[in-house]
Parts: structure tokens; C-alpha cells; sequence
């Protein structure tokens, strides 16, 4: 099954309440509860450019899917690259249990990847 968990993207920017950030862009309060529960059947070109604008992200990264006990799909398939860990890692709660002294390493390590990008 083919579900838009953008609850997932929020918490992996690091973004508390993701609601109020909804609304802020110009969604309806229902329809930014509708997003966050995956309570919608589709969703507004505008909504989705102005949510990834924000989150700096694909429209695919706000898609998950999970197949369902029928689905044959091969391990090739493009629907298997929208596979997602259950959680969001709190990346936060992951640096403030470094030691100090792999701040600095974990830092330019993400430097890099930003340089890559």
C-alpha cells in the first residue's frame, strides 16, 4: 500500500509540531490533520510544491510504501525504493549522546554529504 507519512519527513528535519508549519503554508487546519494522519486520498499540486519547498525535500520522500500480503513485486521494482524504517531517527537526541570530542567528526561528515548535494 502506496501512504503519504509525512509526519516521517518532519521529524527527520527536526520540525516539533508539524501542524502549526502546515498551517503557515497556507493549508487548511482539517487539511493539515488530514496530511498528518493519512486521512487524504489525494493532495494539491500547491500544497505538495509548498511542503517540499519547505522541507527541502522530493515529492517521492513523503511517500511510503508497504506491500501488501498479495503484492508480487520483483526486487527490482521502483516501488521498493519507497520502503522506510518504521521510525525517524531523533538525530538530535543522537548528538547530544556523542562524546564531545566526534562532534566535530560527525560535523564534517555532514558537511560532505551537504557538499555532495
Amino acid at each position: 500500500m502506496l501512504t503519504f507519512n509525512i509526519r516521517r519527513v518532519f521529524a527527520l528535519r527536526g520540525i516539533p509540531n508539524p501542524h502549526t508549519q502546515l498551517v503557515k503554508l497556507g493549508l487548511s487546519s482539517a487539511t493539515a490533520w488530514n496530511l498528518l494522519d493519512n486521512k487524504v486520498s489525494s493532495i494539491r499540486s500547491k500544497h505538495l510544491e509548498a511542503i517540499c519547498e519547505y522541507l527541502k525535500c522530493e515529492p517521492n520522500d513523503l511517500y511510503e510504501w508497504r506491500p501488501d500480503r498479495e503484492t508480487l513485486a520483483p526486487d527490482e521494482h521502483p516501488l521498493k525504493r519507497l520502503r522506510r524504517s518504521d521510525e525517524a531517527s531523533d538525530y538530535s537526541k543522537l548528538i547530544r549522546n556523542l562524546p564531545l570530542d566526534k562532534i566535530d567528526q560527525a560535523r564534517s561528515m555532514l558537511e560532505e554529504l551537504q557538499k555532495e548535494h
